[in-house]
């Protein structure tokens, strides 16, 4: 039996998020993105997807049709950083952001 996958949180085409993003799950990006945007998981950046800004990732997909205009820096977090991820895990899962992508969700599919 495999463990379980981690969760993947999807912008899609469409959506235009700007601002800071820190997350600990894989990302696959076909909408567009300005900002700040920071995972510990994969970052895929999918045809149609648009970055610019920064970029902080464990791991970065690129495929083919995207644009990135970002300042990138990918692999595993420093091991000093290693309670920082453990920190930023217990709020994802103890429903920090629960409620703030709910809204942003909600924003961005025109409910709010």
């Amino acid at each position: 039996m495999s463990p379980p996958t981690q969760p993947v949180l999807e912008i899609h085409s469409g959506i235009v998020l700007k601002g800071q993003l820190s997350m600990v799950k894989d990302l696959v990006l076909t909408g567009k993105f300005e900002g700040e945007l920071q995972t510990f998981g994969c970052l895929t950046v999918a045809s149609g997807g648009v970055v610019t800004g920064t970029i902080d990732a464990g791991a970065l997909v690129l495929e083919p049709g995207n644009l990135v205009e970002a300042r990138v820096k990918v692999g595993p977090p420093p091991k000093s950083s290693a309670k920082t991820h453990e920190e930023t895990k217990k709020k994802v899962a103890g429903g920090f952001w629960s409620g703030r992508l709910q809204r942003l969700k909600e924003f961005a599919l025109g409910r709010r």
